[in-house]
């Protein structure tokens, strides 16, 4: 069943530096996990309950592969989810939402590969760190109706069709760098299959599960281009007495102290697949082992000033994760599930090292 969005991938909401080195992200949509596409019974009740934890050290550069380290952008992220599931002319289905809860950990930065010097012959000041801001609280609420178009248990065979819409209701503060939500209009349709590869569903077996989500947005017309402190690590020593002959040139490490100014944030389509291979070792209790893969693409953000002057905040939805997932009932109505997330490539974007649990409970 379309499953939670959540790896919720924060937001770097209405981030962005001086130098165009970081900029806003924002993800709240479905996160669909192995055995999200096998059908439930008609006429139950789910409840959900996820708690993610999420730890980024490295900022990824928007093209190529230099990335900016000295970053720490850490999470903790609760969400509830409850589902209803029904019969519709023949065709099991359902409705559903969640709502996550964000909160951010510790002192929040992200590394800045280099700033550059202030001329007159002067070396780049080098690698440095930007301090974020940022807002916990709730996230967008997310509202979902849902239909399985094939349900055969027989073979192991399912499809289901989920559309998704996030209304732009958060805790949302224009003024700091990052946020639980974008405060924007969030469309998303989601398609998921499944089926067995080797064996059958009453006895162990590989099974193939294929995710894709869409996505559109609506434009946050009350946001703010943000420019967070920025400070080098390392001095030069071609600095070293400088300011005394030059009182422009700075002897310090170099601080852009923050901002914000007014700006419409607009980020454009995106689209996101995930591949999993569960392989169900003990179908009495459907416990498995998942190997996955999850590719993003698009979603540029870019903000329009008052003055009509269009910034790259330097963003994409750009991402490649692979991920390892185990799940077992250890009741006939209770489900844990344990789930780890390892980002190769992110451009523009944290590179993020997610682990996450989810209890499920029919009722």
């Amino acid at each position: 069943m379309s499953r939670l969005k959540q790896k919720l991938k924060v937001c770097l909401l209405g981030v962005a530096f001086p130098l165009g080195l970081l900029a806003s992200h924002a993800a709240m949509a479905s996160d669909a996990l192995p055995g999200d596409a096998v059908a439930p019974p008609a006429n139950v009740n789910i409840a959900l309950y996820y708690n993610i934890f999420s730890d980024a050290g490295t900022f990824g550069a928007l093209r190529g592969s230099n990335y900016s380290h000295n970053t720490h952008i850490s999470t903790d992220i609760n969400v509830a989810r409850y589902i209803r599931t029904f019969n519709v002319d023949g065709f099991l289905s359902g409705v559903q939402v969640y709502e996550p809860y964000v909160t951010f950990l510790g002192k929040q930065e992200a590394g800045i590969g280099n700033i550059p010097g202030v001329g007159g012959g002067l070396p780049a000041y080098g690698a440095g760190r930007a301090d974020l801001s940022r807002q916990n609280g709730f996230g967008q609420p997310n509202f979902s109706v849902f239909s399985y178009l094939v349900n055969d248990p027989q073979s192991g065979t399912y499809f289901v069709v989920s559309p998704w819409i996030a209304p732009p209701i958060s805790s949302f503060n224009k003024n700091v760098s990052l946020n639980p939500g974008q405060n924007s209009w969030t469309y998303e349709i989601e398609l998921g299959f499944r089926a067995v590869l080797i064996g059958t569903p009453t006895t162990p077996n590989l099974s193939v599960e294929l995710w894709s989500e869409s996505y559109m947005y609506g434009d946050n017309h009350n946001s703010a281009y943000v420019s967070p402190a920025v400070s080098a690590n390392n001095i030069p020593g071609a600095y070293a007495g400088a300011h005394f002959f030059n009182p422009l040139i700075p002897d310090a490490n170099p601080l852009q102290r923050s901002s914000a100014t007014p700006a419409t944030f607009h980020e454009q389509p995106s689209q996101e697949f995930r591949v999993y291979l569960p392989y169900e070792f003990a179908p009495a209790t459907r416990a498995f082992i998942a190997p996955g893969l999850y590719q993003s693409l698009g979603g540029k953000q870019t903000y329009t000033l008052r003055n009509g002057q269009k910034v790259d905040s330097g963003n994409r939805t750009e991402e490649t994760q692979l991920r390892l997932v185990a799940a077992t009932f250890v009741s006939p109505t209770i489900q844990v599930m344990a789930v780890g997330e390892y980002d190769l490539i992110a451009h523009g974007q944290p590179l993020n090292r997610n682990f996450e649990i989810r209890i499920l409970k029919f009722f």
